[in-house]
This record gives structure tokens, C-alpha cells and sequence, in this order.
């Protein structure tokens, strides 16, 4: 029976020293984050590694982030330069109240975003 007791004294001691270990940067401890969920700034992740990556695969299945690229993100450098280009233009367009032109530039735009 000591044995178990010994065992739950020394998880209990563990438990608390973790809770107590703080992010050198921002200060926020362990516990803190446990409480609210939240981490005080990015250097938290590495600071409290061993506890978050079991945490993050458990929640999202991975613990890299991969993102998703906007769909109105332009596949290559010449149709951003286009973009930027026909933006420059239209605005022309609607400061000289050439409504057609800023129409037809606008309708440019949009088909250069959706390819």
C-alpha cells in the first residue's frame, strides 16, 4: 500500500514542478495555459514542447501546420504582375469616373483571380 501512496506523492510532486515551469520569454506558466487554453506567445511552443506535441496530435492528427493557399492567390509571378497592373489600371479608371473601362478591368481582374 506504501508503495502506491509513494507513487501518487511523487506524480503529485511531477504534476506541480510542470504546472510551475514558465516560458522564459513571456513568463507564462504551464498551469496558466492549462487554466485558459492559451499561450502567451509563439516561444510557448517550444518551451513547453514535451507537453503540447502529444496535445496538438491528439486534436488536429498532426503537429505541423500545412496551411491552405487562397484561392485568389495567383499560380505564378506574371499573373500577379498582371493583377497588380490591371488594379493600377482600374483605379485610373474610376478616379477619371471611366466607368466602362473600370467595368471591363474589373471583369479582367476577376477572371485572372478564379484561374
Amino acid at each position: 500500500m506504501k508503495g502506491l501512496a509513494t507513487e501518487a506523492v511523487v506524480e503529485s510532486d511531477e504534476i506541480a514542478a510542470l504546472n510551475m515551469r514558465e516560458c522564459p520569454q513571456c513568463g507564462i506558466k504551464f498551469v496558466e495555459f492549462r487554466n485558459t487554453g492559451r499561450l502567451g506567445c509563439p516561444h510557448d511552443y517550444q518551451a513547453f514542447r514535451e507537453e503540447l506535441t502529444p496535445l496538438l496530435e491528439n486534436i488536429h492528427g498532426e503537429t505541423h501546420h500545412v496551411g491552405k493557399t487562397p484561392r485568389r492567390l495567383p499560380q505564378n509571378k506574371q499573373a500577379q504582375s498582371d493583377l497588380i497592373q490591371l488594379r493600377n489600371r482600374l483605379k485610373n479608371a474610376i478616379n477619371k469616373e471611366d466607368y466602362e473601362e473600370a467595368a471591363r478591368l474589373r471583369d479582367q481582374i476577376k477572371t485572372l483571380e478564379e484561374n
